[in-house]
């Protein structure tokens, strides 16, 4: 086995410097070479891009979430306050029909035939449970008023979190349709070395190695390409799904292949011949696809095991849909 990587190894070297030296005996593979470098780099720009973009949608969604469960919370609090202010409203209510009751009753008292003192006694303490009386129903009018205020606010909150429940469920569903359309159009695929699944908002079409690549190659096989193909005209109609393609490899490094030099390069290019296979579909637009590549640093199993490295030897589609209608209720 040692023999047989080593000999591997040889050739690719021998077969690296062969296209070297041709490269500098012609002008024209020069050029070639030259464009390739430059498409190469090319992809490492989109591949940036691309994931300075999902970091954004990522964070997005997460805010989104955060400020549906600010809503919730102010509108619990809110109820909370409204309940203690309805307690309030009543407590002063009470007090104020008590004192009117007690006031009536001094004047009764007052009309009834009496000496001038206790009548000046009488007088002055009604005259007090009057002043009283108007500083419980100021205080009557300011809870009613607050009690209001507190009211609009709880509608107001449950309004908020209606539109952002029910935007949140339409995703939902939307996510959910796409992803049995997918699944529809992957018949007979899925479970053979390709997977549906849905995670954080996103469908993945994760597609293994063997379905799509020879080890250390990028052209993708025949079956792969009847995968892809499928797929196409799902992606073409429906138009509000950003779709961002990711070549992942194992921790083995690659020796390097022509203008292949790491696994850097190799998932970038893997991921770009995915790119090239979707836009054979006239009606899908290159300007919602992107290419990037990962490498090993992002492995689906850390086990240094050659179940593991399998495993993690893939290429995801990853399918987003759009948030404008959510981000619409935060203007």
């Amino acid at each position: 086995m040692r023999s047989l990587i080593y000999e591997t190894a040889k050739m690719k070297k021998i077969l690296y410097l062969c296209l070297f030296a041709l490269a500098a005996s012609s002008c024209v593979t020069q050029a070639k070479y030259d464009e390739a470098r430059d498409a190469e780099a090319r992809y490492y720009d989109e591949a940036r891009a691309c994931r300075k973009e999902k970091n954004a949608l990522e964070t997005r969604n997460k805010e989104l979430e955060a400020e549906l469960e600010l809503l919730r919370a102010k509108r619990d609090k809110a109820l909370a306050d409204t309940a203690m202010l309805s307690r309030e409203l009543r407590r002063v209510q009470d007090e104020c029909e008590a004192m009117q009751r007690q006031n009536l009753a001094l004047f009764e008292r007052l009309q009834a035939p009496q000496g001038q003192e206790e009548a000046r006694a009488l007088l002055a303490e009604i005259q007090g449970l009057q002043t009283e009386l108007m500083k419980r129903e100021d205080a009557l009018f300011q809870a009613e008023r607050a009690l209001y205020d507190k009211q609009k606010e709880v509608e107001i909150q449950n309004m908020r979190i209606v539109q952002l429940t029910e935007a949140l469920d339409a995703q939902e569903a939307k996510l959910r349709e796409l992803r049995d359309k997918v699944r529809n159009a992957l018949v007979g695929f899925e479970g053979n070395g390709l997977a549906v699944s849905t995670k954080g908002g996103r469908i993945y079409v994760s597609m293994d190695e063997q379905l799509l690549f020879e080890s250390g190659r990028w052209e993708v096989a025949e079956r792969g390409r009847e995968a892809i193909r499928r797929l196409a005209p799902v992606l073409s109609a429906n138009k509000d799904v950003d779709i961002l393609i990711e070549g992942h490899t194992d921790n083995v490094p690659f020796l390097g292949n022509g203008n292949v030099q790491d696994n850097w390069d190799l998932s970038v290019k893997r991921a770009t011949a995915i790119v090239r296979i979707l836009l054979e579909n006239p009606d899908l637009e290159p300007a919602r696809v992107i290419a990037s590549g990962r490498a090993e640093y992002c492995p689906v199993d850390t086990d240094n095991t050659s179940e593991a490295r399998q495993k993690n030897r893939r290429c995801e589609i990853i399918l987003t849909p759009k948030l404008e209608e959510l981000l619409k209720l935060f203007d």
